[in-house]
């Protein structure tokens, strides 16, 4: 079994790097083998206004954390940074992703020989 865990596939930031993913663990899997996705459905990006997003994770005496994110639809990107604000400075802890569709990923499965077992 090959396991990616909670959203690691969409660290790959091209659909390119992504079907290669598959590719690979394709070529590393007995016939008898399972490749499971752990993934987020990106639902929430219905809900974002100008695609963009801006929420306080946590508002302290001696600290403020945001989190802030720009979304690009039409490259499935999307680019996040969680900041904290305190007397130590501002300090980014950035994270870039590119999600797919459940569709897009059996899409994936299927172009590298794969096949559907259940979600």
């Amino acid at each position: 079994m090959i396991y990616v865990v909670w959203n690691t596939l969409f660290n790959l930031l091209s659909q390119e790097e992504q079907v290669r993913c598959f590719e690979n663990v394709s070529a590393h899997l007995t016939e008898e083998g399972s490749f499971v996705v752990e993934a987020l459905m990106p639902s929430f990006l219905y809900r974002l206004r100008d695609d963009q997003h801006v929420d306080a994770e946590a508002i302290e005496v001696d600290e403020v954390r945001l989190d802030v994110l720009r979304h690009d639809p039409v490259r499935q990107h999307i680019d996040e940074s969680h900041v904290s604000l305190s007397g130590e400075g501002v300090r980014l802890f950035p994270v870039a992703q590119r999600y797919a569709w459940p569709s897009e990923l059996d899409l994936m499965a299927r172009i590298a020989g794969l096949r559907f077992k259940e979600r």
